[in-house]
């Protein structure tokens, strides 16, 4: 039975994927560098992901109804392209093992100090692969449904915590030379080379991926810079360059009464659900690598495997938040240009050399 996700579907799964983990590992850094100016830089980085994205909707039209790994295989043959494929495999669970991580930091520095940074990992795995083993359509139809539950709480919240708002933070204007961003290349590529992985549900898409997938990246780089910007107007650049988790600060001190004054509880279920999509696309995608380029004929013993390995992955990814920060900040962009640029444009030129070659022959 062939799969089908709907443009809209797979709109709102990029917004979601997009941003993701993004208010964990980003905000800080980015408003210690961008100052009162940093909302700019999210839409700067979303051209740029835009860009990425129509290069390889350019490698995906020489291979239609192909995911990322099957191109691979067909363009370099049986066994180099299965190398290429695992080296994705091998991108899609670090990636996942970062999240998780990220994940267990935050509910071990807000909520849960004292619960076990496995517990987080383990618990949230058994769901994700739950999900992934009912299929795509179960990934898509999740997120649909809680769209709409995590937009308007997640904004009005927001919009109650304007009382606290201030226009002279901003002050003064574009004031910072664009040329800092450019001395920080982390934040060059996240989040928006991550968004390859959502590349594994083209084959899936009906009337074709490249309009919702380059309108998701828009929209989710606006909404970050709106989402930058509000948390400047609320706490100030340089108080948010020094929390760890400014979003989760600034609606910690939104009180409504003595029934909400919890109010950031919801800041993070929201946060927490983002997360979990983030990872139910990654871990979708390192499954259905084994899927096509391995084929086995029962898949729980990949799921099994996979969930010790994320767990390992998680809990050795590094040892404190400060390491993290700084291998992001030199070698991030690298990382992620390596398995986002480079392979697909090797297998853009294998591609073009090939058929080259065949037309000559011919």
């Amino acid at each position: 039975m062939r799969i089908m996700i709907s443009r809209f579907q797979f709109y709102l799964l990029t917004i979601n994927f997009i941003i993701g983990t993004t208010p964990f590992v980003m905000l800080q850094g980015l408003i210690a560098i961008g100052k009162q100016d940093a909302w700019i830089w999210p839409i700067l980085t979303g051209g740029a992901g835009v860009l990425a994205g129509l290069f390889w909707l350019l490698l995906f039209r020489h291979y239609p109804g192909r995911s990322l790994v099957q191109i691979p295989l067909e363009a370099m043959g049986r066994f180099p392209g299965a190398i290429v494929s695992f080296l994705f495999f091998v991108y899609f669970c670090n990636l996942s093992g970062w999240i998780l991580r990220n994940l267990s930091d935050f509910l071990n520095g807000t909520i849960m100090p004292a619960t076990p940074a496995i517990v987080f990992h383990i618990t949230f795995l058994l769901v994700v692969c739950y999900t992934v083993a009912q299929g795509a359509e179960c990934v898509v139809r999740l997120n649909q449904i809680v769209t709409p539950l995590l937009f308007f709480p997640f904004w009005v919240v927001f919009l109650l915590a304007t009382v606290n708002w201030n226009w002279e933070r901003f002050e003064p204007v574009l004031y910072l030379n664009p040329v800092v961003f450019f001395r920080h290349p982390a934040f060059l590529g996240f989040p928006f080379l991550e968004t390859i992985s959502l590349t594994m549900l083209f084959p899936h898409v009906q009337k074709g991926p490249a309009r919702p997938f380059l309108l998701g990246i828009l929209t989710a780089s606006v909404s970050l810079s709106i989402l930058v910007f509000v948390i400047i107007g609320l706490l100030g650049a340089e108080r948010a360059s020094q929390l760890t988790y400014p979003v989760y600060t600034a609606i910690q001190e939104v009180a409504i009464g003595e029934a909400l004054v919890n109010i950031h509880s919801v800041i993070s279920v929201i946060l927490l659900v983002l997360i979990f999509i983030k990872l139910l696309v990654l871990v979708y995608s390192a499954s259905e690598t084994l899927q096509q380029v391995v084929r086995p004929r029962t898949r729980w013993p990949h799921f099994l495997s996979l969930m010790i390995l994320l767990t390992a992955i998680a809990h050795s990814m590094y040892e404190n938040p400060v390491q993290n920060a700084q291998w992001s900040e030199e070698y991030s962009i690298c990382y992620n240009a390596f398995f986002t640029i480079a392979i697909p444009a090797l297998l853009l030129a294998v591609t073009w050399i090939k058929r080259a070659y065949q037309k000559r022959q011919n």
